[in-house]
């Protein structure tokens, strides 16, 4: 059985993955114009918050002399991090659901189980953003940065007392799928385009939310099914 349900949230329950990855070369521009360097430092660190990205592109841009030697670089990293945190918060905040996020939510409350959010945002923007959207009454808690969220993922279970087993990670990346795999979920992905963020495709994928249904009720008519 499902014990309760824990979504990513940007390209999960969001369209807002083209708006963090953007406000990263919008933040750097005066500094990066041609933008390789932000290229690089996302592609070399996929799974770093933005703290970290921000780290590793002052660093680099430092080496190459991009940045004058007087700057502090811990100091523009951390403006750099500030400034994109209002930007996406602002923009986020508007942005349009994934297909069926409040009616598939709204089902799963009906069903008595737990929602959870996940993600890499910082735990306090995480929280703002989502009380932003109409599908908040239907979410328990909302867990991120700087946890993991494989850790993120213990917080829901020691908060729920479900067995890691009897909880569904649904996401739209491999670092869910991952974070699920350490812990012993269950794993849904979500692609909303050609863009597949997963090493290599899920056994279980939808590109709506509303087609996350489905797999529940198969789950509970057989409880032999697994869902990793």
């Amino acid at each position: 059985m499902i014990g309760c349900i824990v979504f990513d949230f940007d390209g999960t329950l969001v369209v807002s993955n083209h708006i963090k990855l953007q406000a990263f070369y919008e933040v750097t521009h005066s500094h990066d114009p041609s933008g390789f360097t932000v290229t690089r430092i996302l592609k070399q660190y996929p799974n770093k918050d933005r703290h970290g990205i921000f780290h590793a592109i002052v660093h680099e841009l430092f080496a190459k002399e991009q940045i004058p030697k007087h700057q502090n670089l811990e100091t523009l990293a951390s403006q750099w991090a500030e400034t994109y945190t209002v930007s996406c918060e602002q923009a986020i905040a508007t942005c349009e659901e994934v297909p069926g996020t409040s009616e598939t939510l709204r089902w799963i409350s009906q069903q008595n189980i737990p929602i959870f959010v996940n993600s890499r945002t910082p735990t306090s923007t995480l929280r703002h953003l989502i009380r932003a959207h109409v599908f908040k009454p239907y979410v328990t808690e909302a867990y991120g940065a700087p946890a993991s969220k494989s850790d993120n993922l213990r917080h829901t279970q020691e908060r729920t007392q479900k067995p890691s087993n009897e909880i569904l990670m649904v996401g739209d990346s491999e670092d869910d799928r991952k974070a699920a795999s350490e812990v012993g979920c269950n794993f849904v992905g979500v692609n909303l385009g050609k863009d597949v963020r997963f090493d290599s495709r899920p056994k279980y994928m939808i590109n709506n939310l509303t087609k996350l249904k489905t797999v529940i009720d198969r789950h509970y008519n057989d409880t032999t099914m697994t869902l990793q």
